[in-house]
């Protein structure tokens, strides 16, 4: 069993139940199957289980020889049919077979032979069903009048191949079903089949929770389903009236009506969520995109860990109302509440609902809440509406979490690019501007500053060559980090500074007063700053630079590139005579 099924299960522990029925057949999951026997058995109260046996529960088993029996003597016996047609399901199958031979025996007790070429094997589905009806009407026997199936669908497909080829039902050919199906209510004629009897199991349910009340313990016994036989239009017992035609026509009609109407609500509501980005605002469209009917309740919850809010927050457990409302309007939403509380949570003004289906919201094996609809009465389409808006209402969430997620991925990636596009405009050593950054912050700086005046200072250190051979590489890229810091301290903030090479720095000042940023003042500051740099006097060598300093008034067409070539042109002047000096 998955996390989510788990999960979905745990719901049933909070439920103030007296007693627990388990549809075997319809979950087949024997992990499933035994959890919820687990809960019933925790809480000590009955667990009926259908078809599976399981732990601790009262067992509940189909009798299908039994109805299956009552519609052959019934066809036989009461409409003294002689020329009878079997529709079998798989051969081999153990239903199949079992039905099979009571066919045949009824047969027999009746003294009629046994036909091998009037079973057929319509493997309990159409295609089949419709090959082996056609092979019946293609065969040399005598045509039948009455052919009984296993199962309804079966049945249902033999009424259309007669009906097709020329043939009355039941006034030609007697056609019978069995197991209930709500098709064969809708067919005209209505199909006669057999029915379980689930009034008697109700009873025998009833009865044990009674005993239960009373002696506080569960006592686990079988209890067999029997099939009735139930007489209706296609072995001849009901009239065929136009009345009932005409009610399946409106009852189908206004059906197809409702799922017309509820899809393009569904849509709506997807629709509506395309743009959304976080479940706090699904939370706000939902009332406007669905509505509810007045003749049931709606609730739908989701884990309080989807919400954006909820991020760093200890919400493992919490449920957060997504929408709540019956009688055709809605009450409220938001609410925060535990799991374990879920059954409490729900907001039901009155008593009107005596039926809760809950449906799973999930995307996979990834649970987001669930949803209850609440029914006084219920009918398929009832049903088919709510599997359509949990449907719905999970694409929906996936939707949004995938929108929200899509979101953080392109606000990282928009982030990403940024320190990308910082990184290759820096020069990684001195955390300066490399070439590239230097000339588009100038650009950006000469389109923002209204400064009168720009000052280009190109800085070239002095014997890093001697540094490097004598002390290593280590002390010299001390020695370009000491100068880079000098450089960005006397140049200040309204300006550009960058590494342009080895030990070549050029920078840009934007200033209305340039008479402190002359050739000499700037040179004593960046020696002045060198100097007071932690660690400098402890070294065995001196750092120093040599500079050269440009400066124009601000016109329209500033060209850098001149700026800088006659600023190196001083710089590298001054850089001889500095040399010359120490000679």
């Amino acid at each position: 069993m998955t996390s989510a099924e788990m999960e979905f299960c745990g719901l049933a522990a909070y439920l103030p139940l007296e007693a627990y029925v388990i549809l075997g057949e319809t979950i087949k999951n024997r992990d499933m199957i035994d959890c919820i026997a687990e809960i019933a058995a925790r809480r000590s109260i009955p667990c009926f289980c259908m078809d599976r046996e399981a732990e601790g529960c009262y067992l509940i088993c189909h009798n299908y020889n039994s109805g299956f029996e009552q519609m052959v003597r019934h066809v036989i016996e009461e409409h003294g049919v002689r020329r009878v047609n079997m529709l079998a399901g798989f051969e081999g199958h153990e239903l199949s077979d079992a039905r099979l031979q009571v066919f045949k025996k009824v047969l027999q007790e009746n003294g009629i032979p046994v036909e091998e070429e009037r079973i057929g094997y319509g493997q309990f589905w159409e295609t089949p069903a419709q090959q082996e009806m056609e092979r019946f009407l293609q065969s040399e026997l005598p045509m039948p009048e009455a052919i009984i199936c296993a199962n309804d669908a079966m049945a249902l497909v033999a009424c259309n191949v007669l009906e097709k080829a020329g043939y009355r039902v039941p006034e030609d050919v007697i056609v019978t079903g069995f197991d209930g199906i709500n098709d064969g209510k809708y067919y005209l004629p209505t199909l006669s089949t057999c029915v379980p009897d689930y009034d008697a199991t109700a009873w025998f349910i009833l009865d044990k929770v009674l005993e239960w009340r009373k002696s506080g313990r569960v006592r686990p016994e079988a209890f067999t389903i029997n099939y009735v036989a139930e007489k209706n239009q296609s072995c001849g017992c009901q009239p065929k009236d136009n009345e009932n035609r005409n009610e399946i026509i409106r009852r189908l009609a206004s059906s197809l009506g409702d799922c017309a109407w509820h899809t393009h609500a569904m849509n709506e509501m997807v629709t509506g969520a395309l743009p959304l980005q976080s479940m706090e605002e699904l939370m706000q469209i939902t009332p406007k995109t669905e509505y509810i009917p007045k003749q049931y309740f709606r609730n739908a919850a989701v884990k309080q860990e989807l919400f954006r809010g909820s991020i760093g927050k200890d919400v493992q457990g919490s449920m957060v109302s997504l929408l709540c409302g019956g009688g055709g309007r809605y009450f409220s939403s938001g609410e925060s509440f535990a799991v374990k509380d879920w059954y409490v949570s729900i907001s039901i003004p009155d008593d009107r609902w005596e039926i809760m289906l809950v449906r799973l919201l999930n995307a996979g094996k990834t649970i987001y809440g669930y949803t209850v609809d609440g029914f006084k009465d219920i009918d398929q389409r009832d049903m088919q509406r709510c599997d359509e808006f949990s449907m719905f209402l999970s694409n929906t969430i996936n939707l949004v979490l995938q929108n929200q997620q899509l979101n953080i991925l392109k606000h990282n990636l928009m982030q990403a690019n940024k320190e990308l596009a910082s990184l290759s405009e820096l020069d990684a050593m001195t955390e300066l501007y490399n070439r590239r950054g230097f000339y588009k912050h100038f650009a950006r700086m000469v389109a923002e500053t209204s400064r009168k005046y720009a000052v280009l200072v190109s800085v070239d250190m002095n014997r890093l060559k001697y540094i490097n051979d004598n002390y290593g590489h280590i002390e010299g890229d001390f020695a370009i980090c000491t100068l880079a810091h000098a450089v960005r301290e006397i140049c200040g903030d309204e300006a550009v500074c960058a590494r342009f090479g080895g030990d070549e720095f050029d920078c840009i000042i934007f200033a209305d007063d340039i008479a402190e940023l002359t050739e000499e003042d700037l040179g004593c500051r960046l020696q002045q700053c060198i100097d007071e740099t932690e660690g400098v006097s402890q070294k065995p060598y001196p750092i120093t630079a040599s500079i050269g300093v440009v400066a124009r008034e601000r016109t329209d067409e500033l060209d850098v590139e001149q700026m800088i070539g006659k600023a190196d042109t001083l710089m590298y002047s001054n850089k001889r005579k500095a040399k010359e000096n120490r000679s």
